[in-house]
C-alpha cells in the first residue's frame, strides 16, 4: 500500500551523458522551477524520468517502465522483461532550488502588443515573479520606436530596479540590439527552449527578446515561463566567459 503525500514533489528529469560530461535538467511541474546541473560523468546515454503523485515513468537506452498508483494505493509496475536499469551518479544533488522571485520588466513596440499582453498576464500569476513593470507600448496606436522601449527596460535591469526583462518586437532582433547598447546588459533573441536555457546558464542573459512575427504565441508564452525558471551559477565554468564579455565591454566603452 502506498500513501498519497500531498507534499509529494512533482518533477520531470532528463539526464544526458556523452562520455565525459553529465547533464541533468529537473523541472518542478508544480512551481515551474527549473534546475540544471552539469558534472563529469563517464557514461553515455539519455535517461528521462517523470513523476506525478500517481505515476512515475522512467526510460533510458535499455529500460522503460511505468509505475501507477491506483485509487486503493496499490502500485502496478509495467516493464519489458530482460532489461536493466542504470543509476544516477552517487551523491548527485536532485533537490529543487527555491529561488527568490524575480522582478521582471516587459516591453514591446506596436508589432508585439498581443504577445506582450499574453506574457504579462502569465507573469503576473507566476509565483516565481515578484513584480512586472510594463514599459510600453500599451496600444497599437502608440508608434514609439522599439529602441526607446528596449533601452527603458534594459536600464531598469542595469540600475538594479529589475532582475530580468522580456522584450517583444516583430523579429526580436531590433529590441535585442537596442537593449545591448545599455552597459552591463546581455540581451539575446531566442525562439527555442535550448537557446533560452543556455542564454541564462551559459551567458547570464538578463534580457530575453522574441519576435511576434517569428513564433506562435503559445511557444512565446512557454519560453517566457522557462526563462524565469533558470538561474545563472556564478561558480560555473561559464562565469569566467561572462566576465570576459564584460571586460571587453568595459574596454570598448572606455575608449575615446
Amino acid at each position: 500500500m502506498v500513501k498519497k503525500d500531498p507534499k509529494l514533489l512533482v518533477t520531470s528529469t532528463v539526464d544526458i551523458s556523452n562520455g565525459g560530461h553529465y547533464y541533468r535538467r529537473i523541472v518542478n511541474n508544480t512551481t515551474g522551477n527549473i534546475k540544471v546541473k552539469e558534472v563529469i560523468e563517464p557514461a553515455i546515454g539519455v535517461r528521462t524520468i517523470s513523476l506525478t503523485p500517481t505515476k512515475l515513468e522512467y526510460s533510458d537506452g535499455h529500460t522503460k517502465f511505468t509505475t501507477t498508483a491506483g485509487p486503493s494505493g496499490n502500485v502496478t509496475i509495467k516493464a519489458p522483461v530482460g532489461n536493466t536499469t542504470t543509476k544516477a551518479p552517487v551523491g548527485y544533488d536532485t533537490t529543487m532550488a527555491e529561488e527568490k522571485p524575480l522582478r521582471i520588466a516587459i516591453g514591446c513596440d506596436d508589432a508585439g502588443i498581443s504577445y506582450k499582453k499574453a506574457i504579462r498576464a502569465d507573469l503576473e500569476k507566476d509565483p516565481r515573479v515578484a513584480s512586472v513593470t510594463d514599459v510600453g507600448v500599451a496600444e497599437n496606436s502608440d508608434k514609439t520606436a522599439y529602441p526607446h522601449i528596449a533601452v527603458d527596460a534594459a536600464q531598469l535591469v542595469a540600475s538594479g530596479d529589475a532582475d530580468r526583462a522580456i522584450l517583444i518586437c516583430g523579429t526580436g532582433l531590433g529590441v535585442a540590439i537596442s537593449a545591448n547598447k545599455v552597459p552591463g546588459i546581455r540581451a539575446v533573441t531566442a525562439h527555442d527552449s535550448f537557446s533560452v536555457e543556455r542564454a541564462v546558464l551559459s551567458n547570464d542573459a538578463q534580457v530575453l527578446c522574441m519576435g511576434e512575427r517569428v513564433i506562435g504565441v503559445e511557444l512565446a508564452r512557454r519560453l517566457a515561463k522557462e526563462y524565469v525558471g533558470y538561474r545563472f551559477d556564478p561558480n560555473s565554468a561559464s562565469a569566467k566567459k561572462v566576465q570576459a564579455i564584460m571586460d571587453h565591454e568595459t574596454k570598448n566603452f572606455d575608449r575615446k
